[in-house]
């Protein structure tokens, strides 16, 4: 039994690699439908994928991937013409392949009809099928390679050996936490080895030690023999003696530190290689997130009506695979945002002189000790003032902070959190979420993220990562003899402070430094220490400072000492602690002190350095909070009892009207905060009611969220020209989306 499930485990990665291979060249393949290697190509692929379905029993898979093949033997045969139709018809039966692999692993009942999807995929041919063209289907091609599969299946199960085949490397499947374990082993033998390091340095000392008393006993012997007359021969006997036994003792330690130095010297360099080749094991190429982007990008860009060319290059660069897991949901938002906010609808490209087809390039390289990873776009760009009045109206910046931001620094509010241009919230996007992610996985990753832009032409996102977040490179320091640790991609320099150079910007010290005026702050009061005494701080005419940085923020720490640099292992806080403020893990050093790895990200955001959002900095005195009143209009009495229940539960006052008309007539002498509204209902429906509120003086600053089930990109569109404030699809409705939605509108 353990051993079929072993075997469908890899029926399902093998047929997860061909899936993906299969989106991506269907991606392709509507760009150069004329492509006929292509099509053979697709056609090889899904031909694979049935006969292994058929070889495990699993008709479902088998029938769809037959389907499939029927319609490229058409394409490859010019009997059909291929389009975006058919491709769309061919991912939903992809789509479905999965799905039934998901129910196979977790050992559920397939109880997924695909006779509509079969027939659905015979119709994409049966109008372009030449009449009277004789043609053997892939059933005749079945039966004709039958007896080759089946002499193949009885030679495994006898015992013979496969068919002949180039040699490759063999490959066995490691589950990741023995790997994980294997790691924190070799972390171990890390700090045994800076151990080992401390113990030889110490041995040099023991015996630079042994050869200065011997040269004192040899001194004192000398004046011994010149104070005291000859009959003292006893004391010049022991003293003879000592000198002896300590030429003994220096040699055996001469010893002993030539043992320990040549030891080390041929096992520090097998460490060191065990090390690189285990944090190797661990390594995976881009290519496995990569993949899975074209289908992506081209199913987001149909939705919105756009035309969208996605270009990947440097897919082969390896990161860790817990640094690939943490950036693929940054890269989908990215990518989101792109297609959202960037790229142009054509005829608008058009207009502005631009091709048709929006580009966006996805790159990867080394840079150094890091990967970089781009994400450029060839649309619109951001606007500085678009932001700053987007901050403005959502209060996440004060009017006071904005003037004193560069244009780099109002660049980076849009990774605030609840941060969105959008007018309209969509299932894509405008909940003010996506980047506010990006910047925090980035950051938890040991990373930094870089952002450029140019109005109209680019937009460009850059990622930067550690090639693996289990060891990395930390400037160890001291404050107030506490030993701790910053890590060094974070780090941009460490330099002396003249008091002189120090000036008092808006309360806080700041410095010139590389075309910036940038703040110093006291690393022990960041962190909450007793302060340093007065007599001390008077004392010191110059300070050190360790600069770091965080999305282009720069901040000076001030520093008791600089220790130096290190490579080191970084343990986890556990469990028990969880995360602590200003802290990401700890590290045992060679001496078996425990040093803190401070968090830089935390540093910078509990010094108050950077845009706060108002409401979170600003402490009114606190008055009763008036309830928010919300008209639902919604003709389906379960549907609109639903969502009154949703918002009486959560404090808002909820009145209800059964169509359009009905919710104007609620209006005369109402007053209301908020309208949540139906798009599809008699007399008056969703748009219509909308369009007329806006133009009504009285009523046009009041937020209308449309909840419906029309789901089309001209819908929302139609939304947004009407004036709606938000649009949530009522397949996709969660009453966190709703609650969310209006909670950021009206509070």
């Amino acid at each position: 039994m353990s051993e079929m499930k072993d075997l469908i485990a890899i029926f399902k990665v093998e047929a997860e690699e061909r899936l993906i291979k299969l989106d991506n060249g269907l991606v392709e393949l509507e760009k150069q439908p004329d492509n006929i290697e292509l099509v053979r190509g697709l056609n090889r692929e899904v031909h694979t994928l049935k006969g292994a379905a058929r070889v495990f029993g699993f008709c479902e898979i088998q029938d769809i991937a037959h389907r499939i093949e029927d319609v490229f033997e058409e394409v490859a045969g010019k009997r059909a013409v291929f389009s975006s139709f058919t491709a769309e018809r061919i991912f939903k039966g992809l789509d479905a392949i999965r799905t039934i692999l998901e129910k196979i692993v977790q050992e559920k009942e397939i109880d997924i009809d695909t006779s509509d999807l079969c027939r659905d995929l015979e119709a994409c041919i049966a109008a372009k099928q030449e009449i009277g063209t004789p043609r053997m289907s892939a059933r005749g091609k079945e039966r004709e390679g039958e007896k080759t599969q089946g002499e193949f299946v009885n030679r495994i199960s006898e015992g013979g050996p496969p068919p002949p085949s180039t040699r490759r490397d063999e490959y066995i499947r490691v589950p990741l936490s023995r790997v994980d374990k294997l790691l924190y082993l070799v972390g171990e033998v890390v700090i045994n080895k800076m151990k080992s390091s401390t113990k030889i340095a110490q041995a040099k000392r023991l015996s630079k030690l042994s050869k200065e008393v011997q040269k004192s006993i040899s001194s004192l012997s000398e004046t011994i023999k010149s104070e005291f007359s000859p009959q003292d021969g006893e004391v010049t006997k022991l003293l003879s003696q000592c000198d002896a036994q300590m030429q003994k003792l220096r040699e055996h330690t001469l010893k002993l530190y030539d043992h320990v130095s040549t030891e080390a010297f041929h096992l520090d360099p097998v460490i060191d290689e065990l090390q690189t080749r285990i944090k190797e094991i661990k390594m995976l190429p881009l290519s496995t997130i990569f993949e899975g982007f074209p289908r992506m990008v081209r199913d987001i860009a149909s939705q919105q009506g756009k035309e969208v060319n996605l270009v990947i290059s440097g897919e082969e660069t390896e990161l860790d695979k817990k640094v690939l897991e943490g950036i693929k949901t940054s890269l989908i938002h990215i990518l989101r945002n792109c297609i959202d906010h960037g790229i142009e609808e054509p005829e608008g490209r058009v207009a502005l002189g631009k091709p048709r087809f929006g580009t966006i390039k996805v790159s990867a390289f080394h840079e150094g000790g890091n990967v970089a990873i781009t994400v450029e776009d060839d649309g619109r760009g951001m606007d500085t003032d678009q932001i700053k009045q987007a901050a403005l109206k959502k209060r996440l910046v004060s009017s006071y902070d904005l003037e004193g931001m560069t244009d780099k620094e109002v660049l980076n509010i849009v990774f605030m959190n609840g941060y969105s241009t959008s007018a309209i919230v969509t299932d894509v996007s405008g909940r003010g979420m996506g980047l506010d992610i990006v910047r925090r996985d980035i950051t938890n990753l040991k990373g930094r993220v870089i952002l450029d832009t140019q109005k109209n032409r680019e937009t460009k996102f850059t990622l930067v990562l550690p090639l693996t977040i289990a060891i990395i490179q930390v400037l160890l320091i001291k404050v107030q003899n506490m030993l701790l640790a910053l890590p060094m991609p974070s780090i941009i320099e460490s330099i002396r402070v003249n008091m002189d150079d120090v000036s008092t910007i808006e309360g806080r010290m700041a410095i010139p430094f590389r075309e910036h005026i940038v703040p110093l702050v006291r690393l022990n009061e960041a962190l909450g220490l007793p302060p340093a005494r007065n007599e001390e701080r008077k004392a010191k005419k110059a300070m050190l400072a360790v600069i770091v940085s965080s999305l282009d923020s720069r901040v000076g720490f001030i520093v008791d000492e600089i220790v130096g640099d290190e490579e080191v292992f970084i343990k986890s806080l556990g469990k028990h602690l969880g995360k602590v403020k200003n802290v990401s893990g700890a590290i045992i050093m060679a001496t078996g002190e425990v040093a803190v790895v401070l968090d830089i990200e935390d540093l910078m955001a509990h010094s108050a350095l950077g845009p706060q959002p108002v409401t979170g900095k600003r402490r009114a005195p606190k008055v009763k909070r008036k309830q928010k009143r919300i008209l639902v209009v919604e003709d389906a009495f379960s549907t609109r009892e639903l969502e009154k229940s949703i918002l009486e539960t959560h404090g808002y006052l909820v009145d209800t009207a059964v169509d359009g008309l009905d919710a104007l007539d609620r209006m005369t002498g109402n007053q209301y905060d908020l309208i949540v509204s139906d798009i599809e209902m008699p007399r008056m429906d969703g748009f219509e009611l909308c369009g007329t509120l806006k133009k009504n003086d009285g009523y046009k600053d009041i937020p209308f969220v449309m909840v419906t089930a029309l789901q089309k990109e001209e819908d929302k569109r139609r939304g947004m020209e009407v004036g709606a404030a938000a649009y949530i699809v009522k397949s996709a409705f969660e009453q966190t989306n709703l609650l969310d939605t209006i909670e950021r509108l009206v509070g």
